[in-house]
């Protein structure tokens, strides 16, 4: 996956509420529930609609990665808890292979609504 970037205006935004979802779920804490991911929930949406709005989702760069990771998530998961357990794990993975923090929040924003359709489905 190459360096993906937000628009400099959200970018610390972005930043900052990232650092509110892993504190909210304790991401610190290793192996994390489901209601624990669920706590992240409303702060998860603030991060989509703010990084939607930018037009990020429709980059041609961003927009085919997000369809093959809705698929890869969509398959192979025998529950959607796991599918959820998977986005968050995989997104972590992802972030930790980040070449800047730019690139760091930028892979945060495109798992966010991966993560938040899972979350959804969970709901219904």
């Amino acid at each position: 996956m190459s360096e993906l970037r937000l628009k400099e205006n959200i970018d610390p935004q972005v930043q900052n509420l990232m650092i509110d979802t892993f504190e909210l779920v304790g991401a610190n804490k290793g192996n994390l529930a489901v209601t624990d991911l669920l706590k992240g929930e409303a702060t998860l949406e603030k991060v989509f609609f703010m990084v939607k709005e930018s037009g990020f989702y429709e980059d041609n760069d961003t927009l085919p990665l997000l369809k093959a990771l809705n698929i890869e998530f969509a398959e192979n998961n025998t529950t959607i808890e796991d599918a959820l357990h998977k986005a968050w794990s995989t997104m972590v993975e992802t972030m930790n292979k980040a070449t800047s923090q730019e690139d760091f929040n930028a892979k945060f924003a495109l798992f966010v609504p991966l993560i938040l359709k899972k979350m959804k489905e969970l709901e219904s």
